[in-house]
Parts: C-alpha cells; sequence; structure tokens
C-alpha cells in the first residue's frame, strides 16, 4: 500500500507531465486546469506541490 507520500509523488509527477504538455502548445496553465488534466482535486495537487518529490532530473520551473 502506498503511504501518503507516495501518493503526493504520484500527483505532482502527473502535475508536471500535464504542465510539460501544455507548455508544447504555449499555454498558461492553472490549478484548475491541472485539476482537469489529472482528475485529482485543486487541493491535493497544492498538497503535491508542497509535499511531493520528484525525481532530481526533473523540475517544475
Amino acid at each position: 500500500m502506498l503511504n501518503i507520500h507516495d501518493r503526493y509523488s504520484i500527483v505532482l509527477y502527473q502535475t508536471y507531465m500535464a504542465r510539460k504538455q501544455a507548455s508544447r502548445t504555449s499555454q498558461k496553465i492553472t490549478i484548475q486546469m491541472l485539476s482537469q488534466y489529472t482528475g485529482f482535486s485543486e487541493e491535493i495537487i497544492l498538497e503535491a506541490l508542497e509535499f511531493g518529490k520528484l525525481s532530481p532530473d526533473l523540475s517544475l520551473r
């Protein structure tokens, strides 16, 4: 079973991928859009940004 920090990391990774996809079409992306793209609530996405961990070679800049 995943612990809570693993779940945040999964959400963070999916958020990263959605943001990367949006940057290809040069769109500005909002938390609401990320929520629609990933299916996670805005609250969970914000918590993932705070508590999630990405691989060192990935960056949310």
